[in-house]
């Protein structure tokens, strides 16, 4: 039983997203989006750590985790442009970025590896927390346009980072800490040969 609760949890973000959206379009108070979107985080977090606790981190269970973000997050932004429209729309050049980045780092590793991409790396990581951060600021107390320039920041660096990876790489990487910790593995690699 144990071993299905990663799956349990993504699945569980899987259908947050559309209950936001719902609440988006109903007269429902804004601070409830506060522990949807912790609850929708916090499941994003531990189904990674039980998986690998458990032995069924497969690559699978990974890419069904990265599928799943892209959309509960798609289901995010139309809750976010439904109640925070005139701040979205005065930022679309920060909107651009976040966007396009995150579409670049799929359409690399598809063209590449013909496979979805399951990085996981440490400002992967810390991109989700300000995601986090930003979109509460915006969905649950109507924050202004400095949420979503400092995440349009963020997801330059972290998906910049990313798309190199894929680029540099012969094979996906999947759970990569970080750029420098891919290569120090490529030089470990190299040096036994």
């Amino acid at each position: 039983m144990k071993r299905h609760l990663p799956f349990a949890l993504t699945t569980l973000r899987l259908l947050l997203g559309p209950v936001a959206l719902a609440l988006a379009y109903t007269d429902a108070p804004r601070w409830i989006f506060l522990p949807l979107l912790i609850t929708g985080t916090l499941s994003d977090i531990f189904d990674g750590i039980l998986a690998r606790r458990f032995g069924v981190a497969t690559p699978a269970l990974r890419r069904y985790d990265s599928i799943t973000d892209v959309i509960y997050y798609l289901f995010i932004l139309g809750a976010l442009w439904r109640l925070a429209h005139d701040v979205v729309t005065r930022h679309p050049l920060a909107l651009a970025v976040i966007l396009g980045s995150e579409a670049a780092v799929i359409l690399v590793c598809v063209i590449k590896f013909r496979k979805y991409p399951a990085t996981h790396s440490w400002l992967a990581k810390t991109y989700g927390l300000c995601l986090l951060g930003a979109l509460i600021a915006l969905l649950a107390f109507a924050a202004g346009g400095w949420a979503i320039l400092t995440l349009a920041a963020v997801a330059a660096v972290t998906n910049g980072e990313i798309i190199l990876l894929h680029l540099l790489a012969r094979t996906p990487p999947v759970d990569v800490p970080s750029i420098f910790h891919w290569h120090q593995r490529e030089k470990q690699k190299v040096g036994r040969k």
